[in-house]
């Protein structure tokens, strides 16, 4: 007979790969599983683990939307059974056996408010697309997202910049943050393009060792002219331009302007996505960790510098409070880094890159760099 712990860890294989299909058809998404009933054999074997699970599947059967089936069987040594023997949920359900209640929640509430305010319009599609998106918005942002989409379907041809629109309770850069999910469902609502204008990101990029181009050590380059730069064994992506600029020069590492919320972009260059080494280096506030999280799940080996609980706790002098935290869920981030997030949390505090002391934190960058080359000889080497 299956477990309860067998269902859950089903639930955590569908939610990964279906939950946006369930997301965007939620009225045709019950799933069922058998768990195949134990035999007589099965239970003459072990009869008080089989009670201990079929107590368990009694217990389970009080989740919302989620039903256990029974049968009955007669035994000649157990006399008569109540055995489960399928189990339906619900999309609800499923998330909340994978314990991604939270996300559905959200999410499922975010598309509720959308078909309210466009109920003639068939959203199936973009819902799918913007699925992981709406499953970490906040309240306050959802809000946003439907004066930004209102707007966008009463001005189908303003075209502003991103930075322009003219919505209350939206900062200059909450467009720029969101406008992939903005375009997906904009798309559902108009069939069309938003009819926005966007700047194309520049990225600086300065090599920190000489002996790795022939030319410029210092330039910048769109998003398209990346793939033709020479590589380097260790990438350092740094959130702020001041930070940059300011960096020493590190042996075997090329330093790249992140550009906020552009990071993620750059996983996508091939000698970027390649190195040996990827860093990362932003703010120490919801939005530092944010941008590393979504730069972590374009590339996963992609490593934090000086966005430590430590680097806080050193240095909480210079931080200040952040005006408009993130209230999200934030994926991708180590241990370490949730430890950072909660403690920001704490007293919304945000701590800027620049605010560190210039001394401390190059000498931080260069003891992190030098661990990382001891463990691959070949990669940067640091003086000592």
């Amino acid at each position: 007979m299956r477990t309860v712990t067998d269902l859950q860890g089903w639930a955590v294989r569908r939610w990964r790969t279906h939950w946006p299909d369930w997301l965007a058809n939620p009225d045709s998404s019950r799933l069922s599983w058998p768990l195949h009933p134990p035999t007589e054999r099965e239970l003459a074997a072990d009869p008080d683990g089989i009670a201990r699970e079929v107590a368990h599947w009694a217990a389970v059967e009080q989740t919302p939307g989620l039903v256990v089936e029974w049968v009955e069987r007669r035994s000649g040594t157990f006399g008569r059974q109540r055995l489960p023997a399928r189990v339906t949920a619900e999309p609800a359900a499923m998330a909340s056996l994978a314990g991604e209640r939270q996300t559905w929640a959200r999410a499922a509430e975010a598309v509720g408010m959308l078909r309210r305010a466009w109920p003639d319009r068939d959203l199936t599609a973009s819902v799918r697309e913007a699925a992981k998106s709406l499953g970490k918005l906040g309240e306050e942002d959802v809000t946003r997202l439907l004066a930004v989409l209102g707007w966008l379907e009463a001005h189908p041809e303003s075209g502003l910049w991103e930075r322009e629109l003219p919505v209350t309770g939206i900062d200059s850069k909450w467009l720029e943050r969101h406008r992939g999910l903005v375009d997906a469902l904009h798309e559902g609502i108009v069939g069309g393009a938003a009819g926005l204008r966007r700047h194309r990101p520049v990225f600086r990029v300065r090599y920190l060792d000489s002996t790795l181009t022939d030319g410029p050590r210092e330039f910048a380059v769109g998003i398209s002219g990346m793939a033709s730069l020479t590589a380097a064994g260790r990438v350092l992506l740094v959130e702020n331009l001041t930070s940059l600029l300011a960096l020493p020069d590190l042996p075997g590492t090329v330093a790249v302007h992140g550009m906020g919320f552009s990071a993620p972009s750059l996983a996508h260059v091939p000698w970027i996505g390649g190195a040996d080494e990827v860093w990362y280096w932003g703010d120490v506030d919801t939005y530092g960790l944010l941008i590393l999280g979504q730069v972590r799940a374009a590339l996963p080996s992609v490593r934090s510098v000086l966005m430590d609980p430590a680097t806080l706790q050193a240095h909480g002098q210079w931080a200040g409070t952040e005006p408009s935290p993130f209230r999200g869920e934030i994926g991708f981030l180590t241990a370490d880094e949730h430890r950072t997030l909660s403690a920001l949390r704490d007293g919304d505090l945000r701590l800027e890159q620049e605010r560190i002391p210039r001394a401390h934190a190059h000498a931080a960058l260069r003891s992190a760099l030098r661990a990382s080359a001891r463990q691959r000889p070949g990669v940067g080497k640091m003086a000592t």
